[in-house]
């Protein structure tokens, strides 16, 4: 028994991470079965199976290939990637390739994009088509919104 109770066999496949803490710098290719957490420096390929995560203070140069990746730092390369977010604050230059992309308020990306479909896109486009004939019936009674075409280009002085 392990000191925190439970053997690796009964921790399940997926429970550690690999940190490059700040100041550390690795210059080489990375293959992980788990999730990267990255506040140092990486130059070099990454391929992870779970996520890959590039903190404040972290910048990575290479290539990137996960399932999920989250960059609050900054990237130089290609990401290849089932979902990618760029925080606030984060900065990703070069070429994505994702299903999801999600770029939050003062993130920023300059490259190109490709779009992937899901493999499961058609129960994906069921689901949502469910989930808004459901909403509709309920907001009947609500006040319209405004539509996002008119949010487009919009600004807001504090």
């Amino acid at each position: 028994m392990a000191i925190f109770g439970k053997d690796r066999a009964q921790q399940g496949a997926r429970n550690g991470s690999t940190i490059v803490a700040a100041g550390t710098e690795f210059v080489g290719n990375l293959s992980l079965s788990d999730t990267l957490h990255l506040d140092g420096r990486i130059d070099g390929d990454v391929q992870s199976e779970s996520n890959v995560v590039i903190g404040a203070d972290g910048y990575f140069k290479g290539r990137i290939k996960a399932a999920t990746v989250v960059v609050s730092g900054r990237v130089e390369g290609s990401i290849a990637a089932d979902r990618l977010e760029i925080i606030a604050g984060g900065c990703v230059e070069g070429d994505v390739h994702t299903i999801d992309l999600v770029i939050e308020p003062g993130g920023r990306f300059n490259g190109s994009s490709e779009i992937l479909a899901a493999e499961n896109d058609a129960a994906t486009h069921d689901a949502v088509s469910a989930s808004k004939s459901s909403r509709s019936g309920s907001a009947k009674n609500k006040k319209p919104t405004e539509s996002p075409t008119e949010e487009v280009g919009s600004t807001s002085t504090a």
